[in-house]
């Protein structure tokens, strides 16, 4: 009996941590900004990136619209496009860490080595003179070491609270419908600029807050 019950607390204690990591709005390793702070305003944000094919297509339309965003970019895909961010920042948007390989097991690496990828792809960014201050965790997935790392970094730590899941395989439209569903003020929107009709969906996102009556 006494090893069922010992078992059974076991299991939840499991399930509380799995569920703790896995939900970044849980706030149960490190504190994330899930709202925007400006009660009729929302914020864009963009994983993933820099892509050399849709993110060049992104910032037309964000210019069109004169919308300012945030990047977390990913320092691999930095090292390889640094033309790409370079330019992203001189249009006058925010780039954030979104750590070296995007590989979500690596958050649950020992302090040390999660703070190699953070340090890497941080100076990824900072060599093209771009600052950092900014971190989006893989997946939204924490853990104590991220917690940790993220601390010695002084990074601000950024939620979501309207998910696109535009890295499925949904039609774009579909996609579009599930966000304008959500837009509501202070909502952080996560979008993907490697992902095809990214421009699309944004300039849709755009419009539709407009008619919400909400600022970007």
């Amino acid at each position: 009996m006494a090893i069922t019950i010992i078992l059974a607390i076991s299991l939840l204690a499991l399930a509380i941590v799995a569920y703790g990591s896995s939900n970044i709005h849980s706030g149960m390793f490190l504190e994330a900004k899930c709202s925007n702070t400006d009660s009729n305003k929302i914020l864009l944000t963009y994983d993933d990136g820099p892509d050399p094919v849709h993110t060049p297509k992104l910032l037309d339309v964000l210019d069109k619209h004169n919308v300012k965003a945030t990047f977390f970019m990913i320092g691999e895909k930095v090292d390889k496009y640094p033309e790409i961010v370079k330019e992203v920042h001189r249009r006058g948007h925010t780039i954030g860490n979104h750590t070296y390989f995007h590989n979500p097991w690596h958050n649950f690496y020992i302090h040390r080595k999660y703070m190699d990828e953070l340090k890497r792809a941080h100076a990824a960014v900072e060599n093209l003179g771009i600052p950092v201050a900014d971190f989006r965790p893989p997946l939204g997935i924490t853990t104590p070491t991220v917690a940790s790392a993220c601390t010695r970094m002084k990074y601000k730590v950024w939620g979501w609270s309207v998910r696109s899941f535009d890295t499925m395989d949904k039609p774009r439209e579909e996609v579009l419908k599930r966000v304008v569903k959500r837009l509501k003020p202070n909502s952080i929107v996560l979008l993907h600029d490697r992902m095809e009709g990214v421009d699309y969906l944004t300039e849709e996102i755009i419009k539709a807050a407009q008619q919400k009556g909400l600022s970007i």
